[in-house]
């Protein structure tokens, strides 16, 4: 492992953490010698070895890289930060100014392009469109190239997809993407719960967008298989908000269509989640049920009035 990373600073505090000795996670994996060089940052060990360090630690891959993400403070986190600290403010031109200055730089990491995607997604910011585009591009070229996504190329494409119109995908594409995301959804082990999720929110802005578009039939078609294959999954992480996700995708292509069940799924939308949001008392959820409200009415053509 690179010792540029500080993976054995991190290390050792965690074993601290958990109240480990050095020769309790050394075992006989290596000598408490190497690990305390490991853990100063002076050499380092091979991938294989962590593995049994972690073992020894009684920990697995995803609480370790959670624990040193939550212990680094990397150059895009910071960035992350100061954008966030600008956003509270209000100052939306400070923050558009300083993703202007970082794009101008050269050899800007996909971390960073992303979080400046998402941050002016965010502000709604329709101006500088050449430099900001540009980033887009480079962002869905980065994606495009990979036959496997990690997490912020899942992310970078859900962001690009829910910001979308219908030109800038073709329905081939959005078709591989959903395909893409029914092969990665079923989950396999503890881990891959995570990444079953990300998938999940990426096939989401998918159906939308097919909703978005007019691809009504093939939509509803996509919609029952998602929900088909999120029952088969009992472990899937908020599967039941999930689900009604779907179904409140569903609900506005039905509206889109004048279609009286529409209406019937709008309405159990709205009184699930003014359910919530009496529940809660978090006027944040009484938000969320008026846009929904608001949104279903602005698409509803049957003629009947949508009453929770």
């Amino acid at each position: 492992m690179n010792d540029n990373k500080m993976h054995g600073r991190v290390l050792k505090k965690l074993r601290e953490e958990r109240g480990y000795k050095l020769k309790d996670v050394a075992g006989d994996v290596i000598s408490t010698r190497t690990l305390m060089r490991f853990e100063a940052d002076e050499t380092s060990i091979s991938i294989s070895i962590f593995e049994k360090l972690l073992d020894n630690l009684n920990i697995n891959y995803l609480d370790y890289f959670t624990f040193y993400l939550d212990n680094t403070d990397s150059e895009t986190t910071e960035f992350a930060n100061k954008l966030q600290k600008l956003l509270q403010s209000g100052s939306s031109s400070k923050l558009v100014n300083e993703c202007k200055k970082e794009l101008k730089k050269k050899d800007i990491d996909f971390s960073k392009r992303l979080t400046i995607l998402i941050y002016l997604n965010n502000i709604l910011w329709d101006k500088d469109k050449e430099l900001f585009e540009e980033n887009r591009i480079l962002i869905k070229d980065r994606i495009d190239s990979l036959d496997k996504l990690g997490s912020d190329e899942i992310y970078g494409l859900f962001i690009l997809i829910y910001s979308s119109s219908k030109g800038d995908y073709s329905v081939e594409y959005i078709e591989r993407v959903i395909e893409d995301c029914f092969k990665n959804i079923p989950v396999r082990n503890y881990l891959s719960k995570y990444m079953s999720a990300a998938y999940c929110d990426l096939l989401k802005v998918a159906l939308s967008f097919l909703v978005r578009a007019g691809y009504y039939e093939l939509a509803e078609k996509r919609c029952k298989e998602t929900l088909k294959l999120f029952n088969e999954n009992p472990l899937l992480i908020n599967r039941a908000a999930f689900s009604k996700e779907v179904v409140a995708i569903m609900a506005t292509l039905y509206l889109r269509q004048n279609k009286e069940e529409g209406v019937i799924l709008a309405n159990k939308i709205l009184k699930y989640e003014d359910i919530v949001a009496e529940i809660t008392g978090d006027s944040y959820y009484r938000q969320v049920r008026d846009v929904t409200y608001e949104a279903y009415c602005k698409v509803n053509k049957t003629g009947i009035d949508i009453e929770f």
